[in-house]
């Protein structure tokens, strides 16, 4: 029977495998991205031996000098984030059109729900429950920061103004990145620099807390 003009041609049947997709597949350099996941989580290692020396103060590391150890993981912590970075762009072959894949994509009401699934968006609306407390967070934190570093209202307010200001700068230069790393590649990207930046709560330096958390 011959097709009338306006009819599309029809899709091909949705198939997991030829739409499946790898994080690390058209990468710079995989090695280097673990390569830098290794100096980040070694940097934030070397943060506990002086942050458990405080545990007969309650943990107070306000006004202790920095170790050697300390110092060192915060340069293994940046040199990381750089090798991960870069291991993680984009190889020329990663940049090519991908227009051979839009011909295996299937409209998404077509396409099954699998445990996969429902574990990204478990995880996505705890991210989102977190995300949106964060200036309830900062309120609740701030008191106790007055009292362990001992300054002033004015003072412990560049705290939240520094993060509410990187989430701001980090929306729009995360959508920039995003466009050269892909997605899921730059979300691999953030949960490194966020383990790296989580020992925030370990700076015995009220600036350098307020330098973490932005």
């Amino acid at each position: 029977m011959e097709r009338a003009p306006f009819d599309l041609p029809q899709r091909p049947p949705y198939n997991a495998r030829l739409v499946r997709t790898v994080v690390f597949e058209e990468r710079r350099n995989t090695l280097a991205f673990w390569f830098g996941c290794t100096l980040v989580t070694a940097g934030v290692v070397l943060h506990l031996p002086m942050f458990l020396m405080a545990r007969d103060s309650g943990y107070i590391l306000a006004g202790m000098p920095m170790d050697t150890g300390m110092l060192l993981g915060m340069a293994a912590i940046v040199v990381g984030v750089g090798f991960a970075g870069y291991g993680l762009l984009p190889t020329s072959a990663g940049r090519a059109p991908l227009a051979p894949m839009l011909d295996v994509i299937a409209p998404l009401e077509n396409a099954p729900l699998t445990a996969a699934h429902w574990r990204v968006a478990a995880l996505l609306t705890l991210a989102l429950v977190i995300d949106i407390m964060k200036p309830a967070s900062l309120g609740f934190v701030t008191p106790g920061m007055r009292m362990e570093y001992r300054v002033g209202p004015d003072t412990v307010a560049w705290l939240p103004f520094a993060a509410l200001a990187g989430t701001v700068v980090g929306s729009c230069v995360w959508g920039v990145m995003a466009d050269i790393y892909g997605r899921r590649a730059l979300d691999r990207a953030v949960l490194v620099m966020f383990v790296g930046t989580s020992i925030c709560g370990a700076m015995p330096n009220f600036w350098w807390n307020v330098g973490m958390c932005s």
